[in-house]
This record gives structure tokens, C-alpha cells and sequence, in this order.
């Protein structure tokens, strides 16, 4: 008797167990929209000055966070619940259009064996702290997907190069982002390297070095790439 009850709570326990499971996969966590909600709100009366009621955020299956549209400011918000960020589509926007002529800028000074990148991609979101008034803390997370080596370089130099080209652009950028994330990819005549970042600090050199990793593989555009550098 004992035996069939511990039975019957334990399949009790696992059914429930997935129903919250397949739920949070299509709606979020329960209760995680009021969250957004309280967050979002706190956000928009601090830095918008916007005291009205906002709607219930939605969840967006795709990106994993929760969204409202507030016509009255004309702008999008949402709310990543898993990092505590606040995506504020208009100051995104203004970021990004400021970050395209920064890096446009920085791009045309490389001008002898390097090249950067056509575009650079920059995300950008709000520690969602609550203390707004006192000033938006970003996080940011910088996407430099083909830079280019044209120097004829050992291979030793190789894994070397593309944690100390990425410290010369982020140095170059730090007077006015906060990049504490990237994803790299550099390439040269040894071959293709790649250095993913996730934090929410200063990165050093040093971490950049540790997080360089030779692609084992690499797409035909690459490849002819690579045989063209190391033509003579």
C-alpha cells in the first residue's frame, strides 16, 4: 500500500514535472511574465517617465524573453528573464546607428595587411538593476565575423593574432561601449580561428588568449581564401 502511494506521487511529481517543462518551452516560466511586466514597468517610469499601466509581456519563443509594445513611447521592450536584461528597442537602435560610424571609422584605418570586417554586429541590452536614475548600465556583446590577415605569418603567430587584433579594436571602441562579450573569426594563410567571450566584465588579453580556437571546419569560401594567402 505504502509502495503504490510513494509510486503514485513520484509519477505525480515527473507528470508535473513535464507539464511545467513543455509549458516553459512555449510560455515561459509561470509567473514569468508578471516579472517582465514589474521590471519593464520599473525601467520605462524611471528612464521614460512613463506612469501608465503597461500591458502583460508576451513570450517570444524564438529569442526566450518577454515583449510589450507601448505605443504612448512608440518603442518596444522586452525582458530576458535568464540574464536579467531589458532590451529597449529604441536605444538599441540609436546604439547601433552611432556603434555602424565608430566602426566604419576604425575600420578604414586598418589600411596595410589587415581588414576588418564589411560590418560588425553589436548587441546591446540593459542590466535590468532598477537603478536606472543613476545611470544605464549596458551590456554589450560585439560580432567581428571575418577578419582578415594578409601578412605572411608563422603558424606559431597564428593562434596569437587574432586575441591581440580583438584587444586593439575593443581598446579602440572602450571610450564609448561597455563590449564585455564577443564572437571572432580570423583568418590568415595557417588557417581559421575563432575566440567566444561571454562575460559581464572588463575582458584582458589574457582571456581572449584562452578563448582561441583553431576551426577544425571550415566552409569553401574560407578555404579558397586560405589557398590565396598563401599564394607567393
Amino acid at each position: 500500500m505504502i509502495k503504490k502511494r510513494i509510486f503514485k506521487i513520484i509519477i505525480t511529481l515527473i507528470f508535473s514535472f513535464l507539464l511545467i517543462f513543455f509549458y516553459s518551452i512555449f510560455n515561459g516560466i509561470p509567473f514569468g511574465s508578471y516579472i517582465a511586466k514589474a521590471k519593464i514597468t520599473d525601467y520605462v517610469e524611471q528612464v521614460y517617465d512613463f506612469n501608465e499601466s503597461i500591458p502583460e509581456p508576451q513570450y517570444n519563443i524564438e529569442n526566450s524573453s518577454y515583449e510589450v509594445y507601448l505605443p504612448q513611447l512608440g518603442n518596444e521592450f522586452s525582458y530576458d528573464l535568464l540574464n536579467n536584461l531589458i532590451i529597449d528597442k529604441k536605444l538599441v537602435n540609436d546604439i547601433n546607428n552611432k556603434f555602424q560610424y565608430d566602426y566604419n571609422k576604425l575600420k578604414n584605418s586598418y589600411v596595410d595587411n589587415i581588414e576588418l570586417p564589411p560590418s560588425a554586429g553589436l548587441y546591446s541590452s540593459v542590466f535590468a538593476n532598477g537603478e536606472y536614475s543613476k545611470g544605464i548600465s549596458l551590456y554589450q556583446k560585439i560580432y567581428l565575423l571575418g577578419i582578415i590577415n594578409r601578412e605572411k605569418i608563422a603558424s606559431e603567430d597564428s593562434i596569437k593574432m587574432p586575441a591581440k587584433l580583438t584587444k586593439e579594436i575593443i581598446d579602440s571602441l572602450r571610450g564609448n561601449y561597455n563590449i564585455t562579450s564577443l564572437q571572432v573569426l580570423y583568418t590568415d594563410l595557417n588557417g581559421q580561428y575563432e575566440i567566444t567571450v561571454d562575460h559581464k566584465k572588463s575582458i584582458s588579453i589574457e582571456t581572449l588568449g584562452k578563448n582561441t580556437s583553431k576551426t577544425v571546419r571550415v566552409g569553401e569560401e574560407d578555404k579558397e581564401l586560405i589557398r590565396e594567402l598563401n599564394k607567393p
